[in-house]
């Protein structure tokens, strides 16, 4: 079995203690390593090459919307998944344009969460906790309002299942709750969800969310 390879980077040991402890004992999950601060983080990835880096956002010297930024620009293969206390808008738009492919709130994220996040990001998916996506499903409908105009005269093409699983997203929803609502398998939603971004060409949700409201595809 392929271990996703995980390294930890907070400057609260409690936290440091508290997330490995949820994920050291899972069979595809090892632990590699973890850092109080971004600079020496920084070193120790180098050697341990981890597959996933769990990363605080206010850290002392460099913050962790700082350490992602340059993790993606000298290894595109490192998936980050930021895990924080700090979701305003700004610090989640941030966040989302140094190449963080998750973000979730210290404060309501517990260890299934923690979990699926991390082996959403490892499989080439992205993941926000439902507060998360809210917060941009709510930024993204003010601009909207604000003067979006929509594409008419493009056609777009959904199956109706395909529809019902774009409606859930849209509305702020994680694999495993579109999963639960639909009475599918997460196998499932991740099949359509992937025909869905290879019809539109979508590089992430946040672009799939964003282009179906300015498109109307679905109705809330």
């Amino acid at each position: 079995m392929e271990k996703i390879k995980v390294f930890l980077v907070d400057d609260h040991q409690i936290i440091l203690d508290g997330v490995k402890n949820m994920i050291i004992d899972e069979a595809d999950i090892e632990f590699c390593g973890f850092a109080s601060n971004a600079l020496t983080a920084l070193k120790m990835i180098e050697t341990l090459t981890p597959d996933v880096v769990i990363s605080d956002i206010s850290m002392p010297e460099m913050t962790g919307t700082e350490l992602t930024k340059i993790l993606n620009e000298k290894n595109t293969d490192i998936r980050i998944l930021i895990l924080s206390m700090y979701t305003t808008d700004d610090c989640i738009l941030n966040a989302i344009k140094s190449g963080a492919k998750g973000i979730l709130p210290k404060q309501d994220t517990n260890k299934d969460m923690l979990l699926e996040a991390i082996r959403t990001i490892f499989h080439g998916g992205e993941y926000y906790a439902p507060s998360i996506s809210r917060k941009i499903l709510n930024t993204f409908i003010t601009n909207v309002k604000k003067g979006y105009s929509t594409d008419n005269h493009k056609q777009y093409t959904l199956t109706n299942r395909e529809k019902e699983i774009l409606k859930l997203y849209v509305e702020g929803n994680s694999n495993q709750e579109v999963a639960r609502a639909l009475n599918i398998s997460i196998r499932t939603v991740e099949t359509h969800k992937n025909n869905i971004m290879q019809k539109f060409h979508f590089k992430s949700t946040v672009e799939m969310v964003k282009f179906a409201l300015k498109n109307n595809l679905v109705k809330l």
